[in-house]
């Protein structure tokens, strides 16, 4: 307040001062021009210069700004970069209304004046080869490279995503291979090095960059354990015996592959099921019995139940004996009585294994027990078998219709 008052007492003290000068009889200036003639004081005459002056300097300063970079050029330049931040911005319009052909089209004209040309190729690129047209994207790509270097690692990307879209795996894996080597922490290189993988069936490759999935947070956990699943499921599913190796060391090649399976997969009735498939391809057996009496005891599983009962034992009675022990808590369960049938005609008692089958029948008459069923009475030269026969042939039809 006080700074304000002094301000205001030094500006009436110059005002002040300045019509005492203009009223001093201090002398004219006159200024003829033609037939007009021009007076005043001194003090006018000085102000008047004094004032032209700074208006001229004013205006020389306002054209200077004007014509510099800060002036009209900017000014220009700010008018044209909106304009095409307009048209990129129509481009993503489009491109998000599916026009993708016009938007290919926009966005590639704007990219070399647009304020972000990196975004209008790559979303033109994408535009174009969701318009079936993968060349015309390949060429903006390229485009895309050869002016900014710096992007290329971006525009590999996009292009590899590309190539996997329209299943061109044959350019699409070398290209994403190198893209991983080169940043293997990349998160989305790790989504479509593994689309790749999982798509052309390799679970080999995808095996081994499961860690990498899970390490660098590519997918979410339920995903990641999802593709887990999947990939350990087909690799054991997929198992061929390596015919070069003895009986042996193949068992001991499957149980190398079953050692890469996650402890916390292990118990997965889909996998052991797979395992045991896969060891009855190598006479393995004996290996598998307590793998599946052990799941069996955590949890009940149909799939797990059946394995069992086909397993092949070198001791039908010790296998019997685990089996019979499920009984109490599942004493209904058609599957299980049907695995005790098998298991007992494997340790030569038919009597017994004429019970459990027929109770499976009884439960749940089905065309694969009734057959068991039937085997079982004709080896025993029982004229009934023929009836079991028939039975099942009826129920197998009727399930067919």
């Amino acid at each position: 307040m006080r700074k304000m008052l002094l301000i205001l007492m030094l500006a009436l003290s110059l005002g002040a001062a300045g019509i005492w000068l203009l009223q001093q009889d201090s002398g004219y200036i006159l200024v003829s021009f033609g037939n007009t003639n021009i007076e005043m004081s001194i003090w006018v005459g000085i102000f008047l210069y004094v004032a032209l002056s700074v208006v001229l300097i004013w205006l020389f300063l306002l054209v200077r700004w004007l014509a510099s970079a800060g002036g009209l050029r900017l000014w220009w330049g700010s008018f044209s970069s909106a304009r095409h931040l307009s048209k990129t911005a129509q481009g993503l319009m489009l491109y998000a209304q599916h026009d993708w052909q016009k938007a290919s089209q926009l966005l590639s004209q704007s990219a070399d004046k647009s304020s972000m040309p990196v975004i209008n190729l790559l979303f033109a690129a994408r535009a174009a080869a969701d318009s079936n047209d993968l060349e015309k994207a390949r060429q903006l790509l390229q485009r895309l490279k050869i002016s900014y270097p710096n992007e290329a690692f971006s525009a590999d990307k996009l292009l590899a995503e590309l190539l996997i879209i329209d299943e061109n795996f044959v350019d699409a894996r070398p290209l994403i291979e190198e893209l991983y080597r080169a940043k293997p922490s990349d998160r989305a290189i790790l989504r479509l090095l593994a689309d790749t993988y999982y798509l052309t069936g390799d679970w080999r490759s995808l095996q081994k960059i499961l860690h990498d999935l899970s390490h660098y947070g590519a997918l979410s956990r339920d995903a990641a354990t999802n593709l887990e699943i999947d990939t350990y499921l087909n690799l054991l599913l997929a198992y061929i015996p390596d015919p070069e190796l003895n009986e042996a060391e193949q068992q001991d090649n499957l149980i190398d592959l079953w050692d890469l399976v996650p402890k916390s997969l292990r118990r997965l009735p889909e996998l052991i099921c797979a395992y045991a498939d896969a060891l009855q391809k190598v006479n393995g057996a004996s290996r598998l019995q307590p793998i599946i009496a052990k799941a069996l005891n955590a949890s009940w599983h149909a799939d797990l139940v059946e394995r069992f009962g086909q397993l092949q034992s070198d001791s039908p009675q010790r296998q019997l004996a685990v089996a019979e022990k499920w009984l109490p808590d599942h004493v209904d369960d058609p599957d299980l009585l049907l695995a005790l049938g098998r298991i007992c005609r494997r340790a030569e008692l038919p009597g017994k294994a004429r019970d459990y089958l027929t109770a499976a029948t009884s439960i749940n008459p089905c065309p694969e027990t009734y057959l068991e069923l039937a085997e079982l009475l004709d080896s025993m030269n029982d004229q009934s078998s023929a009836e079991m026969y028939r039975h099942g042939l009826l129920i197998g039809l009727q399930l067919e219709r």
